[in-house]
């Protein structure tokens, strides 16, 4: 498997060189990074869980370009629900110009994530629950509680019904996001 990237800061200043809402302090870039870095909590120990099925263990170079991608086309902070289906658009963009390199069958895993992480479903692909966990378990950062039944890992419904959620204060930066993902 190749990296996804070339250079990380190249890509990431490229996303938000055309990111629609950026300066958002609810759904922009400390938001991704956050995204981020809970994805890689909650992928930590969906691999514990799974050691001997690595068919069922996150892509952690996904998980990364999910968070930088998700809420990258919103166009406010409002009931925007075509921002997914924009920012999955962007992804090909990326991919056509060269900055993300990704194989047709982990580019619709990516696609599918962003595409419709707003819908409200579960997903049993580990990346794409991952992906959704991660952003739902932020949802208290707009003032409601997460909802166990709107996670699709078993960690995730666990830390939602705890009421054990990601802190929101200084989100780390894109290089310790993907130090976090073990992809730096």
């Amino acid at each position: 498997m190749t990296r996804a990237w070339d250079d990380l800061d190249r890509l990431v200043d490229a996303v938000e060189a055309r990111s629609t809402h950026l300066t958002s302090e609810i759904h922009g870039v400390d938001h991704w990074r956050a995204v981020g870095a809970t994805a890689a909590s909650l992928a930590d120990v969906v691999d514990m869980a799974s050691p001997d099925a690595p068919g069922a263990r996150p892509d952690r170079e996904l998980l990364l370009l999910f968070a930088l991608l998700h809420d990258s086309q919103r166009l406010d902070d409002g009931r925007d629900l075509e921002h997914g289906p924009r920012a999955a658009a962007f992804l090909e963009d990326l991919r056509g110009t060269g900055l993300i390199h990704l194989d047709d069958g982990r580019a619709a895993v990516l696609h599918e994530a962003i595409r419709d992480h707003t819908g409200g479903t579960t997903s049993e692909q580990p990346t794409v629950a991952v992906c959704w966990d991660a952003d739902r378990l932020l949802i208290h950062r707009v003032g409601f509680v997460p909802n166990a039944r709107f996670c699709s890992t078993l960690e995730a419904r666990r830390r939602a019904d705890a009421g054990d959620l990601p802190d929101l204060v200084g989100p780390p930066t894109w290089g310790a996001v993907a130090g976090l993902l073990a992809v730096a």
